[in-house]
């Protein structure tokens, strides 16, 4: 068995342990302060086994990450909430074909399984700092050889020399000479030498190889020795002619290069963030807006006459144009669709720069939130003037409508908001918007809201 096979089947029996741990605690807990909390499962073995069942068959579907090498910590958390998402509903389905309805231990099943979501997300941060610590150290190695001395495969080498990756690079096979010197230190020979290498070296676990179209029969002769010898073969493309993130997929049987990946093209992901967009905002407009909008009003119809809420056509997900809602911070002006706001600017009333500091004006879009017409994180929609110049100048710049407009945003937490004075501060704003769109994660939006959070109450240059 390999050795990622037995740290995959060693991380699953910590989770059961854990998943175990956690039934216990919270069942010892409701016995003491509230019995009626575990409704008529006063069995905690079989509590226990419900639990680590339904467990397993959600692990079943999304597995563990964590052994993978090159895997984001942000998509290992990731995971471990689609996890839990899926152990509350077969939990919940299963405790309420076992009980009464009316004895449903909801409470006894939310603290648990949210205990165990925060559990297991530390249990994955210790685990993840382990392997880094042991590769490090040269345990839990994979051992690799490289074929080819293209351009791709001297940025291949730089990414496997990573020390906490775990990979050892024993080899390159090339014919000819090489230009790059930590390439060509670790060359062994040309690729008549290359199975004498692999026969002898019984330890290796990759072949990632570049070959050009002539050399179709070496690579069919190549991946046939590494099928029957337990090696896995990778080809890599002689380059990336995006220069970037790139997804690859499958047209049937041809495979198809994408100019970029895009966690939210998938739907699950996609269903994860609407899911919060609607209990984040539906608690807000709930919790927060209406004595808020009540205060606001007021004031705003004292200090300056006129509708409360501003209005305004914006450039939404795809190019659609959606109604942004927002408080209205100036006065009533027939430049509002075409001019920014600015530092000083005279349109601008008391109350009204106080709402754009603090962001208080943006508080009616939870409103487009909910209508499905923006998300709470995503790159901020601009005004349609604004679309239609800056899409002619800046490349890249509609690449941003690829995902739902946001109340707050990459680009607005890392110094790009408010007024765009110069060009470099607009192709700043769309590179982290981009950038957001191709490594989105749910925990990504998790700090970009905490960070949108704290800057309210420090004082942001831009905030005008």
């Amino acid at each position: 068995m390999g050795k990622d096979k037995i740290l995959i089947i060693e991380i699953l029996i910590a989770d059961i342990l854990l998943m175990s741990a956690t039934v216990a605690l919270t069942f010892i807990g409701a016995k003491i302060y509230n019995p009626f909390w575990i409704g008529g499962f006063n069995n905690l073995p079989n509590l226990i086994l419900l639990y680590d069942t339904s467990l397993l068959a959600c692990n079943t579907l999304y597995p563990s990450i964590i052994h993978n090498r090159l895997v984001k910590i942000e998509s290992v958390i990731q995971r471990s909430f689609t996890v839990s998402l899926l152990l509350l509903l077969l939990v919940s389905l299963l405790t309420s074909l076992l009980e009464a309805h009316e004895h449903f231990p909801r409470t006894y099943t939310l603290t648990t399984i949210g205990l165990f979501t925060f559990f297991s997300i530390i249990e994955r941060i210790i685990i993840s700092k382990l392997l880094k610590y042991f590769r490090r150290n040269k345990r839990n190695l994979t051992h690799v050889v490289l074929v080819g001395k293209e351009n791709s495969m001297f940025e291949l080498l730089n990414i496997l020399s990573i020390p906490h990756y775990g990979y050892e690079v024993l080899g390159t096979f090339y014919e000819g000479t090489c230009d790059n010197e930590a390439y060509e230190k670790l060359h062994i020979g040309d690729s008549s030498q290359l199975y004498s290498f692999l026969a002898s070296h019984t330890e290796i676990n990759e072949v990632y190889g570049n070959f050009t179209n002539e050399q179709e029969d070496r690579v069919s002769m190549l991946s046939k020795y590494c099928d029957n010898h337990l090696i896995r073969f990778f080809i890599v493309p002689t380059a990336n002619i995006f220069k970037g993130n790139v997804n690859f997929t499958m047209m049937d049987s041809i495979p198809v290069m994408a100019r970029r990946e895009e966690p939210l093209a998938n739907p699950f992901n996609r269903v994860i963030k609407r899911l919060f967009d609607i209990l984040f905002s539906a608690a807000i407009i709930i919790l927060i807006f209406p004595w808020v909008f009540v205060i606001a009003a007021i004031i705003i119809k004292i200090q300056s006459p006129g509708p409360i809420f501003f209005k305004q056509d914006r450039t939404g997900i795809d190019g659609r144009i959606f109604k942004c809602l927002k408080f209205r911070t100036m006065k009533v002006n027939d430049d509002a669709d075409e001019i920014q706001a600015t530092e000083h600017d005279p349109r601008k009333y008391p109350f009204g720069n106080f709402m754009r500091k603090t962001n208080i004006d943006e508080l009616p879009q939870f409103i487009n939130v909910l209508l499905g017409d923006m998300s709470i994180v995503g790159p901020r929609p601009h005004m349609l003037k604004h679309t239609e110049e800056y899409s002619k100048i800046i490349n890249h710049f509609m690449v941003r409508h690829l995902a739902k407009p946001g109340i707050t945003g990459l680009a607005q937490v890392s110094g790009y908001r408010g007024e765009t004075k110069h060009i470099d501060q607009m192709e700043g704003r769309i590179r982290m918007d981009i950038e957001y769109i191709e490594n989105w994660t749910f925990l990504l939006d998790i700090k970009i809201i905490c960070k949108t959070i704290l800057n309210m109450f420090q004082k942001e240059e831009n905030a005008y």
